[in-house]
């Protein structure tokens, strides 16, 4: 019996090859699409889950008006000792150069000659290995943090330096020779679903032995990440609540200033861990995160894309079923039971998903490298994935060859003889599931447009400088600050470079942030980035002065002097600021000083931010040099300029970027989901075309008669195609109003998220509607003008 189902199966699919081409390559193009977002979706989902009982794991935030993600050092292991529902707790922190930019470390092995140099350091308590789940290779995790005197390296690390993660014991050398290293242990590389990662991680007792005195490990300076993690069954919430008051055992908050954040719901918040990359954003994250703004998105465009695959599958399976009528009929009336119909459409439906699976595993291995190269993302067809394939294959089925068996099998076979048997119905249900694909297709569409222009927006809005053609080096070589007008002079002399000067921040970066007020008006305390500059930063980056003038060379006055933005002079309420002094809560002493300038705003941050107080003093502790060119050979340029840099620094490796690359990058995430949702989309719409064509060829079908008739009575072609196109053209335009409002609701709640947006105009609508009227015509094209120009001699001769 099942042998008799699978070969009528066959046949039927063969006798009705064009439409089984349609339904198997829509269905298996949707299903590919599918997979691909799911991937990226469980990736998203995943991060730092691989912990043991992740779930007990909190980052201790502080919150106020300008959030931040460091909190005192101490913080971590006073929670220890003073919550009983705390098991362990570690502080770590990146070893941090001038103006909170990461160290950059020139790592030998001394063996082999080999040398790299090392940015991704990490400080850690020795309870490092209580709290996470990194695992330990070589070495005891128990103990290993406890030693001074080492450090540990990751896997690949360990295999860069020596060839071999049996490293424990051997030393690398550290900046400059004979200031060697013991390795004390190797771990793991960390999962790429971390929110912070690292390749080389140090006791945090070395730095303390080496500057026991320094407030940075005291109540004082909230300048570390540290965790917690709870004791299961642990009400995280309310031990968040007992935090504020707890701490003033430790920080002396002023009465009004505890009055003031209670008031305002502000103070130290336990993060779970597992919710960090989506959907924390606060000041100075390890890492950039995620937005779990666009998991929404690609979880919806990943439902689409199957939906309109699955409904293409069942529209057609309907049109089809309904144009088997007398088939079934006559099987009825010969004798056929409705258990045996329904297997055999079920069947049908069947065969016809084994063959979309088989494709879309194709199709998944050819675009895995392409996607991969797009989007940065590894993806693999594993055991668990190809289960969930046939289970998502094996519902479609179900659902395509379901109404089929059920209602015309149950139909009588007297009715379906005498042609009795309504079809409006089911021409009613292929119209609206038409409708449904269009209008996930404009969905799709005006989604990817509306970030495109976004995107768009950021790349193109006035900076307030100019990134263009700024070369930008990294000064690893601490010693070179003190030989920057040496070092000036001679890359000015290189052909095709206009500007050099230095700076401890570049816009798109990291800025570290302490707090500034008037001396007049000491109540109007707010958090200011700082950036440390030299004489010409301002003439290179093309900045503009509002009031007052930058700072001068040769004049030793300017050392106790600051540059404000507009921003900062209006939060910290100050008239005529040029002259006033301000003062500077900085690591360290506490500097005042008067304003000698106030800088044009300039977007320092992304775009993603607002405009934010900023603070610039002139102090030779630099992270970069930047250099201005005018030149169209770059290649010359920049090989003159490594010749003079390695006169300066013949110890670290020569590295360079383009400022303007740079600040792209800060968009690296928004340019992956365009890009990804432009495939898609043009998928879904292919999808849906195809859809369509199945669905007009068998409508022109039933309309060849009446095309003839009125060619008989004298119809024109033109006239002929338009009514032929004329329905079908109405469904898309149902569909692109009925998408209209929900694309715009959703992208504008999306474009609320950032403080610099466009307003979705119109037109992206109605250049997206007319488009897909015009796909819909010219997928419709060959069959409306071959239907047109039937013959009716041929048609009607037997009538």
């Amino acid at each position: 019996m099942l042998r008799h189902y699978f070969t009528t199966a066959l046949r039927n699919l063969v006798r009705n090859r064009f439409y089984t081409v349609i339904t198997v390559t829509g269905l298996a193009v949707g299903i590919a699409s599918v997979f691909f977002i799911v991937q990226y979706l469980n990736l998203e989902l995943s991060y730092d889950h691989f912990h043991e009982n992740a779930d007990n794991i909190y980052r201790i935030a502080w919150i106020n008006t300008n959030a931040q993600t460091r909190t005192p050092h101490p913080m971590a292991q006073a929670m220890v000792q003073d919550f009983p529902e705390v098991e362990s707790a570690v502080s770590l922190s990146p070893l941090w150069g001038p103006g909170l930019t990461k160290e950059i470390f020139s790592i030998r092995n001394p063996q082999k000659d080999v040398r790299y140099d090392e940015s991704n350091v990490l400080a850690v308590d020795s309870t490092f290995f209580k709290v996470f789940s990194f695992q330990v290779i070589r070495g005891d995790a128990k103990t290993v943090l406890k030693n001074p005197g080492g450090i540990l390296l990751s896997e690949s690390t360990a295999i860069k330096y020596f060839g071999t993660i049996e490293v424990v014991g051997k030393q690398l050398e550290v900046n400059k020779e004979n200031n060697l290293v013991q390795i004390l242990g190797v771990f793991k590389d960390v999962p790429q679903a971390s929110h912070f990662h690292f390749d080389i991680l140090v006791p945090m007792i070395r730095l303390k032995l080496e500057d026991p005195d320094d407030e940075y490990y005291t109540w004082k300076d909230f300048g570390h990440y540290n965790y917690v993690r709870l004791k299961p069954g642990t009400d995280a919430r309310a031990l968040e609540s007992k935090l504020l008051d707890w701490s003033r055992k430790y920080v002396n908050y002023r009465d009004e200033e505890l009055r003031w954040l209670k008031e305002n719901h502000y103070g130290f918040e336990l993060q779970p861990i597992t919710s960090i990359h989506l959907q924390s954003h606060l000041r100075w994250e390890l890492e950039p995160n995620g937005n779990i703004a666009y998991v929404y998105l690609m979880a919806a465009a990943a439902l689409l894309i199957l939906v309109v695959g699955a409904v293409n599958f069942v529209n057609l399976n309907m049109a089809q079923a309904f144009e088997r009528m007398k088939e079934i009929g006559i099987r009825k009336s010969l004798g056929a039971f409705r258990q045996q119909l329904g297997f055999q459409f079920l069947g049908e439906s069947v065969l016809v998903t084994s063959l979309a699976l088989v494709i879309a595993v194709l199709f998944i291995e050819i675009a895995a490298p392409v996607l991969q190269s797009l989007t940065g993302r590894v993806f693999s067809v594993s055991q668990g994935t190809f289960i969930s394939l046939l289970s998502m294959g094996l519902i479609v089925a179900l659902v395509a060859g379901i109404y089929p068996s059920l209602i015309l099998s149950a139909s009588k076979p007297a009715l379906i003889l005498k042609n009795n048997f309504g079809q409006h119905q089911g021409i009613s249900v292929r119209k609206l599931f038409i409708v449904f694909q269009f209008v996930a297709s404009m969905t799709l569409i005006s989604a990817s447009v509306i970030i495109s222009q976004q995107i768009d927006y950021w790349q193109n809005k006035e900076l307030g400088f100019k990134p263009e053609e700024v070369v930008v080096l990294p000064i690893k070589d601490r010693s070179m600050n003190k030989r920057i007008e040496e070092l000036r002079t001679e890359l000015l002399k290189i052909n095709g470079v206009s500007g050099v000067s230095a700076t401890s921040n570049i816009p798109g970066k990291s800025y570290n942030q302490n707090p500034i007020y008037a001396s007049q008006h000491p109540e109007e305390i707010r958090d200011a980035s700082e950036a440390m500059i030299d004489v010409d930063y301002l003439k290179v980056m093309n900045m503009t002065l509002t009031e007052g003038r930058g700072f001068l060379r040769n004049n030793p006055a300017d050392s106790d002097g600051f540059i404000l933005n507009e921003t900062a002079v209006n939060q910290l309420g100050i008239k005529n600021p040029v002259g006033k002094e301000i003062v500077w809560e900085r690591d360290g002493p506490i500097l005042k000083g008067p304003i000698i300038g106030v800088v044009k705003d300039f977007h320092f941050q992304s775009l993603h931010e607002p405009l934010r107080p900023l603070l610039m003093r002139l102090e030779g502790r630099y992270n970069f040099a930047v250099i201005k060119m005018k030149t169209t050979d770059f290649e010359t340029a920049i090989k003159s300029i490594e010749k003079t840099w390695r006169k300066f620094d013949d110890h670290f490796r020569f590295e360079f970027s383009f400022l303007d690359s740079q600040l792209n990058q800060l968009y690296q995430e928004e340019h992956g989901m365009v890009r990804v949702l432009n495939i898609f989309s043009l998928l879904g719409v292919g999808i849906a075309s195809m859809g369509l064509l199945g669905i007009a060829a068998l409508a022109f079908r039933t309309r060849t008669k009446e095309v003839s008739m009125r060619k008989v009575l004298g119809a024109s072609l033109p006239n002929l195609i338009v009514l032929l196109l004329k329905d079908f053209t109405r469904l898309v335009l149902i569909a692109v109003a009925l998408a209209v409002p929900l694309v715009w609701w959703v992208m504008d709640r999306w474009l609320q998220n950032f403080s610099y947006r466009i307003k979705i105009s119109p037109m992206v609508f109605v250049v997206t509607g007319l488009s897909l009227v015009l796909i819909a015509w010219i997928t419709l094209s060959f069959l409306t003008i071959k239907t047109a120009r039937v013959n009716p001699a041929e048609t009607l001769k037997s009538e």
